[in-house]
């Protein structure tokens, strides 16, 4: 049978243009394939010339634009991710909690005020929600209302409402740090968040000096520290900060040098701490109370049955993710992955449930971690044990998922906010602005995640871990690392078009 001409004509052109489509997929294919390989080859020649002798380093780099891997280092490699475990935690926080999350704090009472002479008859109940951005001025707020109503007086009980935490400080935190403010305790009494700040001030050498608590915060420290002239050849001059119950202190020893030393101390019991920060509100607002302020950690107030007097809400949670990422704070960081968890499992967890509950969360946006270790949310821990491409999982959700690219706005930018805004050799050409990305380090760890815009127009992706940097190295280096090899990686070979 015959096909009729013009439809035999129309056959064969069709046929002609999809193998001539065939023919374009191939090509494009074939050059893609070798621009990977010439990327790979450029990136593994700066790494030859440049991976530093004495640390380990894993590396990984993404291409964006063609959805590929150019390099790989060790990047399976199970190492200590410091800070840039905070991405992780953003992320889940961003798909558990959403963009209109907000903590809220209330002043309630058990019906309406009922005030006679001045006097509140009222038992009262503050909720504490784990807020980490709460202050106590928000605090005299929510009471003022009491003030304002006229009261003079309150006859019942003000009960302050939050979970019961055995654990305040992950597992793997240095023993060192807990008195430190960036180590301070996660639970869901957070005010000012659980940190005090104080000043040591010299009386000359050798002779007691002077500590003061700013603020007139609720601990007492007390002071047996001197400050001592700095001798090069002498035995090191050390601070210690002895913990004790009932959130008391003791700094001991001494600091070389005259200079004022400002110090940030850690309470180490939130719960007592917010009894003695609103016993001393209603002090200041002049309101006088014939009952107890209790905490309690086991009541649960039904809906509906309490009388809000007062709320206080922090902002929404890219606010919050915002101040976790850029200033890398880590109660921020453990405060929203703790509410995170607790919302997905509906209950009361501790760090270990915690963390469990981040994994099965990553592992429903396509991201598995079981070779992981996972200990807090902050990368604090030293326990925490995370690979290169882990990393790379989550920053490829939150660059591709339009859900979550709200985040990559929330990355220090180099030369211009963040923990990058003034990293030596950051802040000039060629990584100035053009490096975007999340810093993690402590004793022996500098690492870097985020993205970068290379001169060839194209966005990339990486993660690079270097552990086992010696402190001693690190003050010899001209530069860091990570500016080194960004700075190299800038010169991406050029896109090639084909037709």
């Amino acid at each position: 049978m015959r096909l009729h001409k013009p439809l035999n004509l129309f056959i064969t052109a069709l046929v002609l243009f999809c193998l001539d489509s065939s023919a374009q997929q191939v090509l494009t294919h074939t050059q893609i394939e070798q621009d990977s390989a010439e990327d790979q080859l450029h990136v593994a020649a700066i790494m030859n010339l440049i991976k530093p002798e004495s640390s380990l380093i894993a590396l990984s780099v993404w291409d964006l634009a063609d959805n590929r891997s150019v390099f790989k280092q060790n990047s399976n490699a199970l190492m200590n991710p410091a800070s840039i475990q905070k991405l992780l935690t953003a992320l889940v926080s961003a798909k558990q909690l959403g963009q209109s999350f907000q903590y809220r704090t209330q002043l309630l009472s058990e019906q309406k005020l009922d005030i006679t002479n001045g006097i509140l008859k009222n038992e009262l109940y503050v909720t504490f929600s784990g807020d980490p951005t709460l202050k106590q001025r928000h605090l005299i707020t929510l009471i003022n209302q009491l003030k304002q109503a006229g009261v003079h007086t309150v006859n019942g009980n003000i009960h302050l409402i939050g979970h019961h935490q055995d654990q305040l400080q992950a597992p793997g935190w240095v023993w060192d740090d807990l008195g430190i403010c960036y180590a301070a305790p996660i639970s869901s009494f957070i005010i000012d968040k659980n940190c005090v700040f104080a000043r040591l001030s010299a009386n000359g050498y050798n002779k007691k000096a002077t500590l003061k608590v700013m603020g007139k915060r609720p601990i007492y420290v007390e002071n047996e520290a001197v400050f001592a002239p700095y001798q090069p050849s002498a035995i090191p001059c050390d601070l210690q900060l002895i913990r004790k119950d009932s959130n008391h202190f003791t700094l001991k020893g001494c600091y070389a040098g005259a200079k004022s030393l400002p110090l940030a101390i850690a309470i180490n019991e939130p719960q007592g701490y917010a009894v003695n920060v609103v016993k001393a509100i209603f002090k200041q607002q002049k309101i006088r109370l014939t009952g107890k302020v209790v905490v309690d950690t086991t009541l649960a107030i039904p809906n509906g049955e309490l009388q809000p007097i007062a709320t206080h809400l922090s902002a929404p949670l890219p606010k919050l993710i915002d101040e976790m990422l850029l200033k890398s704070d880590n109660l921020m960081a453990e405060a929203l992955l703790r509410t995170s968890a607790e919302d997905f499992k509906q209950q009361p967890l501790n760090f270990k449930q915690t963390t469990q509950a981040l994994v099965v969360m990553l592992r429903e946006l396509g991201i598995e971690l079981e070779m992981a270790n996972i200990a807090d949310g902050s990368g604090l821990s030293r326990y925490n044990l995370l690979s290169a491409e882990h990393v790379m999982a989550v920053l490829k959700v939150i660059a591709t998922d339009q859900d979550y690219q709200y985040l990559l706005g929330s990355l220090p930018v180099a030369g211009i906010k963040g923990t990058l805004k003034y990293k030596r050799y950051f802040t000039k050409p060629p990584l100035k602005f053009k490096v975007m990305a999340k810093t993690g380090s402590m004793l022996g760890v500098s690492n870097l995640a985020g993205q970068f815009q290379a001169s060839n127009g194209k966005m990339y992706l990486f993660v690079l871990i270097e552990n086992g940097l010696s402190p001693k190295i690190k003050r010899k280096q001209k530069a860091p690392f990570s500016a080194i090899l960004l700075q190299n990686l800038m010169d991406m070979p050029l896109v090639r078009l084909t037709n």
